[in-house]
């Protein structure tokens, strides 16, 4: 990368401008500097709780929806490790790290990926994802960039809930302290997988089990029929599809 501190100047800029787009922008910088193709932010706050904040483009998207779908891929890995996940080649198929993942990812354009998770002190939010529509993987000042593009998307985030702020060991004061949830972190923002919330609250009640039980038979449906999740809770929540006990998983 040649002008690293243009490049962390800018960022500084963005988030300073804040706003709600300001995730946005700043991922946007990251593409007009970076030699990546598409880019997304996703919050997080398990497997089974995550909520798309933006994405570049319909790959990008298809990549956020194929890991909350299938519960499996660099995304999820970078958050519950709590480290960096680089993809050399998600085609490659040597590459056995997500075996559900990475056959569907291949059927996109993504090849290289790089995905970071977006942290303050102990704290973790979510993923900041990069994907390349050529194997390879970023120069190590490249990936230092894009390590500080994660720090500025976490803060543009934090900017989102108003009226909080970090303490000195750089964990959130007030209510936030002890939220996991997602939806903390998007008060005021459309959330793309509420239907999804809403039909696993449903499939709870119809086939008396847990609610993580409830979301892995959402999961197992949409993988069998090559859908969407959104599409599969929207039919449940539209009582256009009801599990049945004793229905092959």
């Amino acid at each position: 990368m040649d002008d690293l501190r243009g490049f962390q100047e800018e960022l500084a800029a963005t988030l300073a401008a804040g706003g709600r787009d300001a995730p946005r922008r700043i991922v946007e910088v990251c593409l007009a500097r970076l030699p990546v193709t598409g880019a997304g932010i996703t919050v997080m706050s398990d497997p089974n709780r995550q909520e798309p904040v933006w994405a570049s483009d319909g790959v990008a998207a298809r990549i956020d929806e194929l890991q909350f779908r299938l519960a499996e891929g660099p995304c999820v890995d970078a958050f519950m490790l709590r480290r960096t996940v680089l993809v050399a080649d998600i085609a490659d198929v040597a590459e056995t790290r997500w075996p559900m993942f990475a056959a569907a990812a291949r059927e996109t354009s993504a090849r290289g990926m790089i995905v970071l998770p977006l942290r303050t002190g102990e704290l973790y939010v979510g993923v900041l994802d990069f994907y390349r529509d050529r194997p390879g993987l970023l120069e190590p000042e490249e990936l230092a960039a894009a390590s500080r593009a994660a720090d500025a998307a976490f803060w543009s985030l934090l900017g989102l809930r108003r009226g909080h702020s970090l303490d000195d060991e750089g964990m959130p004061v007030g209510d936030l302290r002890n939220a996991s949830d997602p939806h903390g972190w998007l008060t005021g923002l459309p959330l793309e997988r509420t239907e999804v919330y809403q039909a696993t609250g449903m499939v709870s009640a119809q086939l008396d089990v847990s609610p993580d039980t409830a979301l892995a038979r959402l999961r197992a449906y949409a993988f069998v029929h090559d859908l969407p999740i959104g599409d599969v809770a929207r039919d449940v929540v539209a009582r256009r599809l009801r599990f049945h006990p004793g229905d092959d998983e």
